[in-house]
């Protein structure tokens, strides 16, 4: 688990990356290559009271809650914790504790995934998510705060979902902003932005991955890459 997670600020052009015990954030905008740091890095624990209390030492990944702008689920090795939070300042806090992934994903249990590394919104689907461990992914039906999620498909070897990306594993994966259903992702050193995340929809060539460090200015100088 490298730690990698990440979450787009709804109404801003601004993501929170998470790398080991360190977040930073950026400015950024699709198709540009002006991306800048906002804030950090820091340590996230002195941020984040939650994630303190929660006792994070990374953050593997982030599922943000449709519905609420400032809402989500954080990931960290076997457990998770429901958050919710307000940019820019303190008063974040815990929604049902800080609980294992096992008993309390279902679908998560019935797939064999007991760690998460990145999760995304199914598009056309608010109560859908991919999620993703390892080399391979599932769909998921859930309701926030219910344990009643439901398996539908998976799992998956990534490298059939995204074949053109070349990736069998991800770090994290955030949508593309103004596009409804595109995403970036990230695997190792490098990312590339798809289309689609559906692949029977997707048109994005081969070839398109590019190495974060030399187009990410703020990661690079976050020390991230």
């Amino acid at each position: 688990m490298v730690g990698r997670g990440a979450l787009n600020i709804a109404g801003h052009n601004q993501t929170y990356f998470f790398h080991g015990d360190k977040y930073v954030k950026i400015n950024w905008a699709p198709d540009q290559y002006d991306d800048s740091i906002q804030y950090g890095p820091t340590e996230f624990a002195k941020e984040w009271p939650t994630l303190k209390e929660a006792e994070f030492a990374q953050v593997d990944a982030i599922l943000p809650i449709p519905g609420h702008q400032y809402r989500s689920y954080f990931f960290c090795g076997s457990r998770y914790a429901r958050i919710e939070f307000t940019p820019s300042q303190s008063g974040d806090q815990i929604l049902g504790g800080v609980r294992p992934i096992k008993g309390n994903w279902l679908s998560l249990d019935k797939a064999g995934f007991t760690t998460v590394d990145g999760a995304i919104q199914v598009p056309g689907h608010s109560d859908q998510t991919y999620f993703f461990s390892g080399e391979h992914y599932i769909r998921v039906r859930w309701t926030e705060g219910v344990i009643d999620d439901e398996l539908l498909e998976g799992p998956i070897p990534i490298t059939r979902l995204w074949p053109q990306t070349g990736f069998n594993k991800i770090d994290t994966i955030i949508p593309w902003p103004g596009l409804s259903d595109g995403a970036y992702i990230f695997s190792g050193d490098e990312y590339v932005r798809i289309r689609s995340i559906d692949s029977s929809k997707d048109y994005t060539p081969p070839g398109q991955n590019s190495i974060v460090s030399a187009n990410w200015a703020s990661l690079r100088n976050a020390g991230f890459y």
